[in-house]
């Protein structure tokens, strides 16, 4: 009996062993989200969804702001659509994973209609949210190194093959760097059919919801304590904006004031000259993207340069 104690002690010691190699090595890879709960909390965040997950790139910003007097690194804690959905439980993770310690930290809300909407199934006045159960709103500790607790709750989440292909990457500082794109013009017109084809499958079900918006006044309000906020509305192709002007005619008005609301500037990108390709409608790759992070930066400089003179 001791024998066997002490072999099933040994094998799992072995892999545990491996499965802790492979987390640290290749959490990036097998993972969409797992290296976001490895990392220190963070003094300057990015939110919101996969369009600023793939499309803005923290190093960039560092590299920017650094010697600037704001409070950096800067870490993308964006997720998909399925659970990055502006309210209370988004906001929980969002302030468990914030240094409170910063005061001049940079925070962009990157936001979407999709994002302030409820499902006619999840009634959110009774904290009936579609999210819950998923990352990061599963999790307790968000900063710990190998964290095991994600791969027990979201063991579902890993794909173990992807070691090996690494067609995709998440970045210690949050960024989704997809490298495998294709370049045939026909795939990127069927990418973008079924995008669109998704956004508008059932579309009638998912109204605006008072109970997001009230979340995310409460959530600029909170992040204001630490720095400087700023709403921004990611480039999307004129197709797909046009289906959401159509089914969420109200959502730039609303995010205008609750801009002038809170006074923190918001800046939409389908309003501004330059255009950025995406290859799915919605997605700008990762070469767009180190531009149009770099163009970001340049409006919060200006912006901050502006509150300084008045």
């Amino acid at each position: 009996m001791r024998v066997l104690i002490l072999k099933l002690g040994l094998f799992s010691i072995i892999c545990l062993s491996i499965l802790t190699f492979v987390l640290m090595s290749y959490g990036g890879n097998v993972d969409y989200f797992y290296e976001k709960f490895t990392t220190p909390k963070a003094k300057s965040m990015i939110i919101g969804d996969s369009r600023s997950f793939q499309g803005i790139q923290p190093s960039v910003m560092n590299e920017y702001f650094e010697g600037k007097g704001y409070d950096i690194p800067m870490l993308n804690y964006s997720f998909t659509i399925a659970q990055a959905i502006i309210g209370p439980l988004y906001n929980e993770s969002i302030l468990k994973k914030l240094d409170d310690t910063a005061d001049n930290g940079i925070f962009i809300i990157s936001i979407t209609p999709e994002m302030l909407t409820s499902h006619i199934d999840y009634d959110n006045k009774k904290n009936e949210f579609r999210e819950d159960g998923q990352p990061p709103h599963n999790m307790n500790f968000v900063d710990v190194n190998p964290n095991y607790e994600y791969l027990v709750k979201n063991l579902s989440f890993f794909h173990f093959k992807a070691m090996f292909r690494k067609s995709s990457t998440v970045h210690k500082d949050g960024w989704l760097e997809e490298s495998n794109l294709p370049t045939n013009p026909e795939i990127f017109a069927d990418w973008k059919k079924g995008q669109i084809d998704l956004f508008l499958r059932d579309r009638e079900k998912y109204p605006l919801s008072d109970v997001r918006i009230k979340s995310l006044n409460t959530l600029i309000q909170e992040l204001e304590k630490h720095g400087n906020v700023y709403l921004i509305r990611m480039p999307i192709s004129k197709e797909f904006l046009g289906y959401e002007e159509k089914y969420y005619p109200g959502f730039d008005a609303l995010v205008n004031s609750i801009s002038k609301t809170h006074n923190v500037p918001y800046f939409d990108f389908n309003k501004k000259e330059k255009i950025y390709e995406t290859y799915d409608g919605h997605h700008i790759d990762k070469f767009s993207g180190k531009e149009f992070t770099k163009n970001l930066c340049d409006l919060i400089f200006q912006e901050k340069n502006k509150e300084n003179i008045q």
